[in-house]
């Protein structure tokens, strides 16, 4: 039989609402769904190489977020190399953005 630890985690009010209604509505015991997540979290990322994984949460300090503000503010016009991506999806996002004419 495999040894079982009991441990602690702050999650938001949001998560465990979303946790809850889970194991009402499949009868699946909390711990069984958080051990299952959290095996497959892990068994994801030992398939991924490190180079390759982004943070879920980024926390930077004021003068780091004024940094990030200032760029989104003066983004200016998008690329042409952008435009030319985009080009093929442009009704879709025209569509999206309520600008139909």
């Amino acid at each position: 039989m495999t040894d079982y630890v009991q441990i602690s985690a702050q999650i938001s009010e949001a998560t465990r609402a979303r946790l809850d209604q889970y194991a009402r509505e499949t009868g699946l015991k909390k711990s069984r769904i958080i051990e299952d997540a959290i095996q497959a979290r892990l068994d994801a990322l030992d398939q991924i190489p490190p180079e390759y994984i982004v943070p879920t949460r980024v926390v930077l300090d004021d003068e780091s977020w004024g940094r990030v503000i200032e760029r989104v503010e003066g983004a200016g016009q998008p690329s042409a190399g952008l435009i030319e991506l985009l080009r093929p999806h442009r009704e879709e996002f025209r569509r999206l953005l309520g600008l139909d004419d």
